[in-house]
């Protein structure tokens, strides 16, 4: 237990540092550059103005969940982290992770992050150390820097999924969301941030896009040309087109509010035993781990020596308990 816990503490955060070394190299690989500065051209003559040119920004990066997306800096509590885009166990293990059916930082609306409290490098761990106006500092894919300024800090029910909907479409917020209290999943401590727009402006276009999300945008407009199409057919029953359009188009934005709702209610109150596919597995390898104690057991009787016994199982007891730990490690909490 003593080493399940060190497991826990230290073990977990050597994994998501490795996992930090390998989000910087894909994320300066994936990263774009963009610049909207308008540049000038001489005026053709004296009688014609000067002609402005702007530079579109780049198209979004296509991600998967697991990907990084964001830099996050909480220079107030020492965190700098790359964040990933998903909040499953995997990919929390690798870091902070952003909420998918939430806007990106950035954008209007409210930009949700969850992240680990005390295990894979306890990223949020002094979220509770903010005071107001501390500012937090997101860097995405196309280099934009976009600084928060913390507004509130609270801490609510595991069910209360309503911390990172949005309420107002016409405020860029972001919301950190962890366990609490400390080494429990019983409640989440929230803290929301309000974009300062003295420093940093709203993004006008996303740096990133869910590659999920391409295959619903493209399925949509299909059905809407297919229902526009049927007044060219039936001339008498035009007047009726336009009823039968505004019910397709309502009906998969209530359905897609729907879904948002569900996941992210089971992204944030995701308690013990969240990963049960875990725990088949976690059975395997303690069987196998009794298997090395008996075997190493039957060599010290066999020979009479419980050293020789003990020497023969050392590393095979270790190297099977590494495995034990981390399938047990996915039954818990992954906001732990």
């Amino acid at each position: 237990m003593f080493l399940f816990v060190g497991y826990q503490l230290w073990g977990t955060g050597i994994e998501e540092a490795q996992s930090q070394n390998k989000l910087e190299s894909v994320f300066t690989e994936i990263a774009v550059t963009t610049t909207s500065t308008p540049s000038t051209s001489v005026a053709p003559s004296i009688s014609e103005p000067p002609v402005t040119t702007t530079i579109a920004p780049p198209d979004p990066v296509m991600i998967n969940e697991g990907d990084p997306i964001a830099i996050i800096d909480i220079p107030n509590i020492g965190v700098t982290k790359y964040v990933v885009a998903g909040v499953q166990t995997a990919d929390l293990k690798k870091g902070p992770g952003h909420y998918p059916e939430t806007p990106f930082p950035g954008e209007l609306g409210n930009a949700s992050i969850a992240g680990h409290r005390t295990t894979y490098g306890e990223p949020f761990r002094h979220l509770d150390d903010l005071s107001i106006g501390d500012p937090i500092i997101i860097t995405d894919l196309m280099g934009r820097k976009f600084t928060y300024l913390v507004s509130n800090q609270l801490v609510v029910e595991a069910t209360d999924s309503w911390v990172v909907a949005t309420t107002d479409p016409t405020k860029a917020i972001l919301t950190l969301t962890t366990c609490h209290p400390e080494f429990s999943a019983k409640q989440r401590l929230i803290i929301s941030a309000e974009l300062d727009l003295a420093q940093s402006d709203i993004a006008a276009s996303p740096a990133a896009m869910y590659a999920d999300e391409i295959v619903d945008t493209t399925t949509v407009p299909s059905t809407e040309v297919v229902t526009s199409e049927a007044p060219s057919i039936v001339v008498p029953e035009t007047t009726t087109a336009p009823t039968a359009i505004t019910t397709t188009t309502t009906a998969p934005e209530i359905l897609v509010d729907d879904s948002n709702i569900s996941e992210s209610a089971d992204a944030l109150s995701r308690g013990w035993f969240s990963d049960l596919s875990a725990i088949p597995q976690t059975l395997l390898w303690g069987f196998i781990e009794l298997l090395v104690v008996f075997g190493a057991w039957q060599l010290a009787k066999k020979n009479r020596n419980r050293i020789i016994g003990a020497a023969a199982g050392f590393i095979p007891f270790f190297v099977v308990l590494y495995f034990v730990f981390q399938n047990v490690n996915r039954l818990l909490p992954p906001n732990l």
